[in-house]
């Protein structure tokens, strides 16, 4: 058992995304460590921790110091700016949160026996942190983020997103080959872990230094397929499509595409919510689908759960991704993903449990998502067993597998500390 300091800003038992992908990994972690976590939200904002803080009065997690770094007021006022849309300012107000978690880490390590400091989350590589100064095995990931976002995908898009998408694109690059404290982290880090193939391929390219590929992400539980629930040449096809209604998650794709579908027995359940709203639902009415869709909204996590555990075929059409929750949820209750093939989807997903769309010009994308669901709705039977070989395929990518590789990691990470070896 080892003594492990982890940073994991965000965490939740509540929550998805970076929320979720920490919470499971640090439950799975404290199986065989002793981890002191450090985090600075659990619910929306900066500052934000009180569905953490109830959890834990009822339910004792064994292993775990929970440790709540505060940001302290000039980074409090900064995310001010970042609550009422200036997305950016988070990243100022991050640092100084950072800067505070440093701090606390300091004094962890002055009173405790820490073996090892583990920088797990946010996954995003702009943010590295300040644990790497401290004089113990450092390890860094999962590290995403730094993928050139692909102009085909921009077609279409309003004039203010492209701007925005081609803005981040420009700053990623900057500080891929700039941020000297990027730079620094990496280079000072004893083990280095990838959150796709594409930003294992960016470490390689800016730092010249190896990672290890792992998602951030991991299943939910691996559960046995209830038959009933199988498609049938008489059943209607149940889609889900889950995400924040934003320009990024690209759900007119799949509106267009649904227009094309040459039978109409079929539902999209779209769970989620966001600015975009109303112009979807207005898109879906002048395509005349959108009697075939339900807008659940913003629900519960149980919700969003069984929906999924309904539904026939799961559906990812975002632009930009990491390692979705929502695939891994997918893959946990047997339900195929379609998805373009790209982002962590293209890493995690084979053809026994997805279908993958080429990354094109969106009138061929299109197309071929029309084609594929077209198939599909002729073909119950190949959907229901890729739903079985769904369910085979999350078993790779299991916790105790996941366990294994993180502790093989967390073992090379001391040896290469203590021999002095540098990542080459």
């Amino acid at each position: 058992m080892k003594r492990i300091l982890v940073s994991a800003y965000a965490i939740s038992p509540y929550r998805g995304s970076e929320y979720g992908a920490a919470w499971n990994t640090i439950l799975n972690l404290a199986k065989e460590h002793k981890l002191w976590v450090l985090y600075g939200i659990s619910d929306e904002h900066m500052g934000d921790t009180d569905s953490l803080k109830n959890y834990l009065k009822y339910n004792h997690i064994a292993n775990v110091d929970f440790i709540e770094v505060r940001a302290n007021k000039l980074a409090l006022s900064i995310n001010l700016l970042n609550k009422i849309g200036f997305g950016w300012m988070f990243y100022l107000a991050y640092y100084l949160w950072q800067k505070s978690a440093f701090d606390t880490a300091k004094r962890i390590v002055d009173e405790q026996d820490i073996q090892l400091v583990h920088q797990l989350g946010p996954i995003g590589f702009r943010e590295p942190g300040f644990l790497w100064k401290l004089n113990k095995p450092f390890v860094w990931g999962p590290i995403g983020g730094t993928v050139k976002i692909d102009d085909r995908l921009l077609v279409g898009r309003s004039t203010k997103s492209k701007f925005l998408f081609n803005s981040k694109n420009i700053i990623n690059w900057y500080q891929l080959q700039y941020s000297s404290r990027v730079r620094q982290a990496m280079n000072r880090a004893n083990i280095l872990i990838a959150a796709t193939s594409a930003d294992q391929q960016n470490i390689k390219k800016y730092y010249g230094l190896p990672s290890y590929l792992l998602s951030e992400q991991g299943p939910i539980a691996t559960l046995e397929l209830d038959d009933n629930r199988y498609l049938n040449t008489l059943d209607c096809l149940e889609i889900i499509w889950c995400g924040t209604l934003i320009d990024r998650k690209n759900l007119s794709l799949l509106l267009q595409a649904l227009a094309f579908v040459k039978r109409r027995k079929w539902k999209l359940h779209v769970v989620g919510a966001g600015p975009l709203l109303q112009s979807l639902n207005d898109l879906a009415i002048a395509l005349q689908i959108n009697d075939q869709i339900e807008w659940h909204g913003l629900v519960e996590r149980q919700e969003a759960l069984r929906i999924m555990a309904n539904a026939h075929l799961h559906i990812i059409t975002s632009i930009t991704e990491g390692n979705p929750s929502v695939m891994f949820e997918a893959l946990s209750y047997g339900v195929p993903t379609l998805t373009l093939d790209h982002s962590g989807m293209r890493d995690t997903l084979c053809e026994r449990c997805s279908i993958k769309i080429s990354v094109n010009k969106q009138p061929l994308m299109l197309k071929e998502i029309v084609s594929r669901i077209n198939f599909l709705l002729d073909n119950p039977a190949f959907l229901n067993q890729l739903s079985k070989s769904t369910v085979e395929c999350s078993h790779k990518h299991s916790w105790p597998n996941r366990l294994k590789l993180l502790n093989h990691w967390y073992e090379e990470a001391e040896t290469n500390w203590l021999t002095g070896k540098q990542l080459v």
